[in-house]
C-alpha cells in the first residue's frame, strides 16, 4: 500500500517507524515547517523530520495546504491512503478526497471526548481515570470523523504527560499495521461519534501554568502533572519561579495553602486547600529537570519549613 504520513511531534515517531519497517510503501512525509527558537534564532527541525532524513524518507513541510501546488504534489503520488498522527494542521476537502481509502487519523482520546490539540493533558488535568486511541475517517471537521476502532486504557494515579504519552505513542505502534490492514479489507463497521457527548481540549497555556494552592490537593496534583513537561505547573519562592514536574497525594493535613509542610532529604510536601500534595520532580530556572532526592542532596536548605510559596 501506498501512504502519506503526517506528522510532527515524538509521539508520531513511532508508528511511522512500525510502517517504515513493513512492506507498506511510504510515499511521502508530511510533516511542520521548521521553527526559529532560541536566542540565536536557529533553525529546529521537529522529531519527526529528523527521522525521516536519517531513513531518507520524501519530506514535504507544506506552509498551507490550500495552495493548488502542494496539492498537486500530494495528488501526483495516487496514495491508497494518508496517515494523520499529530501533524497540526487541518487537512482540506481537496486533500482529504485524493486517497483511494481516504485518511485516517490517530486521536488520543476516547472520542468524542478531547476533540483539539490537548487531549492527553486535559483528560490528566481533568482527573479522568481512563483514556485511549481512536482511529477516524477523517472529514472537514476537527476531530469529528466517523471512527474506525477505539482502544481504552487506564491513567494511573501519578500519571503525567510525558509519561501517558509514551504508552498511547507505543500503543499505536503496536496497533497501526493491523487497522491499516482491516481498512484495506473493508472489515471495519464505521461508527458516528455522539455529539451529545462532545468536548474541547484546548492546548495548554503558561497563564495557565501558575498554582493555585487554594485548590483542594488532587486538583493541584492533576495539574502539575497535566503540565509535565511543558509549559511546566510553576510556583514562586521569595520571588523565584520553581517549576514542578510531577507530584502525588499526601496524607497530611492542610494547614494554610502554599505552606511547606516538610522540606527533608526525602520529602517535599506543601499544603494545598484541604490536603497537600508531595513533589516528585521538579527545577530551578535554567536548571534541568531532577527528582526531588537529588535536588535535596545539592540544594537542602532551599526550602524552608513554614515558608508561603505563591
Amino acid at each position: 500500500m501506498k501512504i502519506i504520513y503526517a506528522g510532527t511531534p515524538e509521539i508520531s515517531i513511532s508508528s511511522l517507524e512500525s510502517i517504515n519497517n513493513s512492506s507498506h510503501e511510504i510515499s511521502l512525509v508530511l510533516t511542520m515547517p521548521d521553527k526559529i527558537s532560541g536566542r540565536g534564532k536557529k533553525i529546529k527541525e521537529g522529531p519527526i523530520k529528523k527521522f525521516s532524513k536519517v531513513h531518507n524518507l520524501k519530506i514535504l513541510q507544506p506552509e498551507n495546504l490550500k495552495n493548488p501546488k502542494e496539492q498537486e504534489k500530494i495528488s501526483s503520488l495516487n496514495p491508497d491512503l494518508i496517515i494523520v498522527f499529530a501533524y497540526g494542521k487541518i487537512l482540506p476537502k481537496k486533500i482529504l478526497s485524493i486517497p483511494r481509502l481516504g485518511c485516517l487519523n490517530v486521536h488520543t482520546s476516547l472520542l468524542p471526548k478531547y476533540r483539539g490539540a490537548a487531549p492527553i493533558q486535559r483528560a490528566i488535568f481533568n482527573g479522568e481515570r481512563k483514556t485511549g486511541l481512536s482511529f477516524i475517517k477523517m472529514d472537514e471537521g476537527l476531530d469529528t470523523g466517523s471512527i474506525y476502532k477505539s482502544f481504552e486504557i487506564e491513567i494511573e494515579e501519578e500519571e503525567t504527560s510525558d509519561t501517558l504519552s509514551e504508552k498511547l505513542s507505543n500503543l499505536t505502534s503496536s496497533l497501526i499495521l493491523e487497522v491499516i490492514d482491516n481498512i484495506d479489507k473493508n472489515k471495519y463497521k464505521l461508527f458516528n461519534q455522539d455529539e451529545d457527548l462532545a468536548s474541547y481540549a484546548a492546548k495548554l497555556t503558561k497563564e495557565e501554568a501558575l498554582i493555585n494552592w487554594k485548590q483542594n490537593a488532587k486538583e493541584v496534583k492533576n495539574m502539575i502533572n497535566a503540565f509535565c513537561p511543558n509549559p511546566s505547573a510553576f510556583t514562586h519562592q521569595n520571588d523565584e519561579r520553581i517549576n514542578f514536574y510531577k507530584a502525588k497525594l499526601s496524607k497530611y493535613p492542610a494547614t494554610v495553602p502554599g505552606e511547606i509542610l516538610e522540606s527533608s532529604k526525602e520529602k517535599l510536601i506543601i499544603s494545598a486547600n484541604d490536603y497537600s500534595v508531595q513533589i516528585l520532580e521538579l527545577s530551578r530556572p535554567g536548571k534541568k529537570r531532577m527528582h526531588y532526592k537529588d535536588f535535596a542532596n545539592g540544594s537542602r536548605d532551599f526550602f524552608a519549613q513554614k515558608n508561603i510559596l505563591a
